[in-house]
């Protein structure tokens, strides 16, 4: 009678415990946090394997674009450009940044990387993008999704030849206040130092009847208009300079001429 007791208890703890199993089950703790369930969530990447391709001669770029099928909470997106040399060795990057979006109603975000031009060299090219999402509701909460696209070759032009900068600035010198006399004849010879040391001249502002001429920077003509004029002369070779003066035209007293 004892025996038969003793096995009808422990029966109906048996069954007390497979009930308590199922129960705990049914709430969703024995599933990891990982695995997808009817209100998970899913981030895809959008042509993941798509090379890096020229957007002009000298310029290589390489963008990455993931999709999640819901609001996010955050999305931190790394983009990555690299180099694997002429002949597709391991791969070193050139270039690449992060971007965050925050409480977002979006679900496409691309992010693009671009070599800078000094950079560009022959060879083979891939990216890498990785994307961390922090999702509004559901589970998974957080997803991280990486891809690395296809690897390619790409001819870059030799990049170019720096041309030196001119050696000093281009000085004028100013030759001060002119004053004559209306009818003079003039010949006043223009000096500059710096830049090239061959120049081109110029002139704005000058009396009526002057000119400089562009090859030698000579200003030389006769004064044909009474009047004070504001005068400037300009130097252009391997750099530019100016000076500016006053140019004083009167009459002579008496002058049965003006």
């Amino acid at each position: 009678m004892r025996v038969e007791l003793l096995r009808r208890s422990r029966s109906r703890l048996l069954l007390a415990m497979a009930a308590a199993a199922v129960s705990t089950a049914s709430l969703g703790f024995a599933t990891p946090a990982s695995a997808a369930a009817s209100d998970g969530h899913y981030c895809g990447w959008i042509s993941p394997d798509s090379p890096p391709g020229k957007t002009d001669a000298k310029t290589v770029n390489f963008t990455g674009t993931v999709q999640c099928d819901g609001p996010v909470r955050r999305v931190d997106l790394t983009v990555e450009l690299l180099y694997h040399g002429l002949v597709g060795g391991p791969g070193q990057t050139v270039n690449g940044r992060t971007e965050v979006w925050q409480d977002t109603n979006v679900t496409l975000f691309g992010l693009g990387v671009t070599n800078p031009g000094t950079l560009c060299e022959s060879g083979y090219y891939s990216g890498r993008a990785t994307a961390t999402v922090q999702f509004l509701s559901g589970s998974p909460e957080y997803i991280t999704r990486s891809a690395t696209s296809l690897t390619t070759y790409l001819t870059c032009p030799p990049p170019d030849i720096p041309i030196p900068p001119p050696s000093g600035a281009v000085t004028v010198t100013n030759p001060g206040t002119q004053s004559m006399l209306k009818l003079d004849s003039v010949a006043l010879q223009m000096q500059a130092t710096g830049g090239s040391g061959s120049y081109t001249w110029s002139a704005t502002g000058l009396p009526p009847g002057l000119a400089i001429n562009p090859s030698t920077g000579l200003i030389s003509g006769t004064l044909s208009t009474i009047g004070t004029y504001n005068v400037t002369v300009t130097a252009d070779g391997g750099g530019q300079g100016s000076t500016t003066f006053t140019w004083s035209v009167r009459k002579d007293s008496p002058c049965t001429r003006c």
